[in-house]
């Protein structure tokens, strides 16, 4: 007992111990604690990555907005039209321009002041450009008249607005005032505008055709009382590729879209289109001895009907593309005359020939062989070769070739000093065989030979002035043995002998006309065969 008394080392209490009470615990230190315990080891904290969800959220939500983006970009910007009446347009009726669609009516609504109808047209996207400031509208439909139909297309299909796109700045803007009737045909760019007088209308009204030969090549763009009242004008617009077909001495009548005949087997009905039954039309016709081309405000008679011998007329006149190709690459030729003295009876006596003749850039000339070869029976040194105002004496050839009926193209040497005059019209597409020493300077002619073999093309004579010239299309030629003859039923004058013969596709002189007994015959180059 004395031994466990005196430990004074606290044993570990044990479950049948009591509790110590409060004086123990206050005098008692407290156990210390286990080293074994792990403390806490901080990390920095993560960062959140977003969730496939969101991302696919946000590409949803990109790809919708770029859908309405490209609905509204190809749904086209609206428009609105004033009209005083509707003449029955629906929604969904189109609008047109030059036959193609370009727009929809969305809705119709009534105006009240003043009293009318607004439509709400959409669009196409590509069609901004064309419906700007300036732009007119109004409702195609049928309108019967006294003098005129229009609008026949819409009796069975649907009404549709047309439009023509304005001639201003192109300012942009939404709304338009419609027009009740369709405004006045504008000529083409480049047409000639004429006036016909007339001693009555004839039915005639704006869009009626001016025909020539039976085609179309202008157009009525008014018909209206003279100011005095003494007469009825008629302006009329000639389409730019077809106005050189008017000339100064053009007659002009008005033709209806019925003929009657009345002949031993009865009466013969005729009818032309329906468009010049419905409107009339104008033909005109110009004479084989055309005049100057006709330029706009020319003025001219607009009769009942025509005189026989105009139906007749077949002058060559070319027109469009065909025309500035000729104008450009064709030479002008000069005229030239062989003088000569000769005796006859025992008298002396004048002789001469006279031809066409070009001027070549290298200051030569080139003719047929006869203006400028001295006859046999020419008194010595009494030839002269006249041209472009002076006189020369004959000389040899320089260059030739041998043409298809005998005769020859042969190029001399020119002596003037007025050679700067004649320059700008020389030509440089001329190519004929050099004549060497030991070559004849004028070699017999072959005799006729079989056809020539070479097709025919587009021709024209070349004259001293481009109107006076006679244009020839390849129809008209027929090879023969002598060269290309041409068709009988066009007048050929005997002036035109000798004159050079052109291809209008490049302007290159091919040949010679032969004129004899009025028939006419392009003499090819040897070479051309």
């Amino acid at each position: 007992m004395a031994n466990a008394s005196s430990d004074p080392t606290p044993s570990d209490p044990t479950p049948s111990d009591p509790p110590p009470s409060d004086s123990a615990a206050s005098v008692t230190a407290p156990a210390p604690m286990n080293s074994s315990i792990p403390s806490a080891i901080t990390e920095p904290a993560k960062k959140r990555r977003p969730s496939a969800v969101w991302l696919l959220t946000l590409a949803c939500a990109a790809l919708s907005a770029w859908l309405l983006f490209s609905a509204y970009r190809n749904q086209g910007e609206w428009i609105e039209i004033e009209f005083d009446q509707g003449h029955g347009l629906q929604p969904a009726d189109a609008l047109r321009f030059r036959g193609i669609e370009i727009g929809r009516v969305e809705k119709i609504d009534l105006r009240a002041n003043p009293p009318g109808v607004l439509a709400t047209v959409r669009l196409t996207p590509n069609a901004k450009s064309v419906v700007t400031e300036g732009t007119r509208f109004w409702i195609a439909r049928p309108v019967v008249s006294i003098d005129s139909i229009q609008g026949l297309e819409t009796v069975i299909g649907p009404k549709y607005i047309a439009m023509e796109p304005g001639k201003g700045n192109g300012a942009k803007t939404r709304r338009f005032i419609g027009l009740e009737a369709p405004p006045p045909i504008h000529p083409k760019e480049g047409s000639i505008e004429i006036v016909l007088d007339s001693k009555q209308r004839h039915g005639l009204t704006s869009g009626a055709p001016i025909l020539h030969r039976g085609f179309r090549v202008g157009d009525v763009l008014s018909v209206e009382l003279a100011s005095d009242s003494r007469s009825v004008i008629v302006r009329a617009a000639i389409d730019p590729e077809y106005h050189e077909l008017v000339r100064s001495n053009s007659k002009f009548w008005v033709r209806s879209g019925w003929r009657f005949e009345l002949g031993l087997r009865g009466i013969s009905i005729a009818a032309d289109s329906i468009g010049e039954i419905l409107y009339g039309g104008i033909e005109f016709a110009t004479p084989n001895t055309e005049g100057r081309i006709a330029s706009t405000g020319s003025r001219f008679e607009l009769v009942d009907e025509p005189l026989d011998d105009w139906l007749d007329w077949q002058p060559s006149l070319p027109y469009g593309a065909r025309w500035d190709n000729i104008r450009f690459q064709t030479h002008q030729s000069h005229r030239m005359a062989l003088r000569w003295k000769e005796k006859s009876f025992g008298f002396t006596v004048d002789r001469q020939r006279q031809g066409w003749a070009l001027i070549l850039d290298d200051g030569s000339l080139v003719c047929r062989d006869d203006l400028c070869a001295v006859p046999k029976g020419a008194i010595k040194d009494s030839a002269s070769v006249e041209f472009v105002g002076t006189a020369q004496s004959p000389s040899d050839p320089i260059a030739s070739s041998l043409l298809s009926d005998g005769h020859r193209m042969v190029k001399i040497p020119l002596q003037t000093a007025n050679l700067e005059s004649v320059v700008p019209f020389a030509a440089k597409n001329v190519s004929l065989t050099p004549i060497s020493a030991e070559t004849p300077s004028q070699p017999p002619s072959r005799p006729e030979t079989k056809s020539v073999t070479k097709s025919p093309v587009d021709v024209v004579v070349a004259a001293p002035e481009f109107s006076k010239g006679l244009i020839l299309d390849a129809g008209r030629l027929t090879p023969t043995a002598k060269g290309w003859q041409i068709d009988s039923r066009i007048p050929v004058s005997a002036d035109l002998d000798s004159a050079p013969v052109l291809e209008t596709s490049s302007g290159r002189c091919i040949g010679l006309l032969n004129v004899q007994g009025g028939v006419g015959v392009v003499a090819l180059i040897e070479e051309l065969e």
